[in-house]
């Protein structure tokens, strides 16, 4: 029997057989990457209260995609990010901080660096640096703290340490940024040794670290810490831009385990589904980036003349209308 006689007999059962076996196929992917995205967000929950805070709500709005078929686009909400510096046998400090006015069904996010040293009233404590909130009380001490100081709700907290976002930036190949000066600082107390040369280049997830950290210089002149902060939105607009890739589709699992050890949130799994589908369409992105200003002055406090960022009202109540507005529907 030759081929096409073979094909013209069997063809059709063949035909099937191979549906079967491809729908099989998909049925273990989609089973396999449910269990990771489970996993993964079941790991990464930590909620500040004893329970859940109230549901975001969604709109009617169903997304596209079968990710989730019933998940529908979440309502505006402020979101404060923290990056942490974990060390063995330290508590863990607040390196980082950012809110982000999240607008899912206009694909937007608008972030708010906040100075490490603002000087603010931190609950049940006093006035001190934000900085300190995290030493003192956790992510709740900074959530309850920039509330009050912008007299705003803050909806959701979500913390990264600084290993999870270097091995997520290896596992994205690294983040292209253009270095603009040599950096070079190197501090044997607590390990840091960095050396940056400039020109356009690939950094690894270290580099990417040391260029978001970097402020102390042996080579002259110090950086300030909005230099420092413009550097860490620059590195937040690279990687946002790598995770709506077709590369970051393909790491999804890995990406998964990674962020399952070095993520904390309370944000539920039902709600980072919604953003994955909402935010999955790379072209209407967008990441807008401002800071929170100030000027840097020595006062005394608690008996002790030190460097505190004091934010003037006005700016105060510039940023709090700015949120305002990026979550207005």
């Amino acid at each position: 029997m030759n081929m096409l006689s073979y094909l013209r007999r069997y063809g059709k059962r063949i035909a099937r057989y191979g549906a079967a076996l491809v729908a099989i196929g998909l049925l273990v992917a989609v089973s396999f990457a449910a269990y990771h995205y489970k996993r993964m967000t079941r790991e990464w929950y930590a909620p500040l209260e004893a329970e859940t805070g109230a549901p975001l709500e969604q709109t009617g709005e169903r997304l596209p995609g079968a990710l989730l078929a019933q998940a529908k686009t979440l309502k505006p909400f402020l979101l404060l990010v923290i990056g942490t510096d974990s060390r063995d046998g330290e508590q863990a400090r607040s390196d980082t901080m950012m809110l982000a006015a999240v607008h899912p069904a206009k694909q937007r996010v608008h972030l708010v660096s906040i100075p490490r040293d603002s000087y603010m009233e931190l609950p049940g404590t006093g006035y001190d640096k934000l900085n300190h909130a995290m030493a003192y009380g956790g992510p709740k001490l900074v959530k309850q703290s920039l509330e009050r100081f912008f007299n705003l709700k803050i909806d959701r907290y979500v913390t990264i340490d600084f290993e999870g976002f270097r091995q997520v930036v290896d596992e994205l190949g690294g983040v292209q940024i253009e270095v603009k000066k040599r950096m070079k600082y190197t501090d044997p107390s607590d390990d840091t040794h960095i050396d940056l040369k400039p020109g356009l280049q690939t950094l690894s997830g270290e580099q990417a670290l040391d260029y978001a950290r970097y402020r102390k210089s042996d080579l002259g002149r110090e950086d300030s810490d909005y230099q420092r902060i413009a550097r860490q939105q620059e590195i937040v607009r690279a990687l946002a831009d790598k995770g709506t890739s077709a590369q970051t589709l393909v790491k999804a699992f890995s990406l998964m385990d990674i962020l399952g050890s070095h993520v904390k949130t309370d944000l539920t799994d039902q709600e980072i589904a919604s953003l994955l589908l909402a935010y999955g369409d790379p072209e209407p992105n967008t990441v807008q980036t401002d800071t929170l200003t100030g000027a840097d002055e020595r006062i005394w406090h608690n008996g002790v003349l030190g460097w505190y960022h004091l934010v003037p009202k006005e700016e105060r109540s510039r940023v709090r209308q700015l949120l305002m507005e990026a979550l207005a529907p």
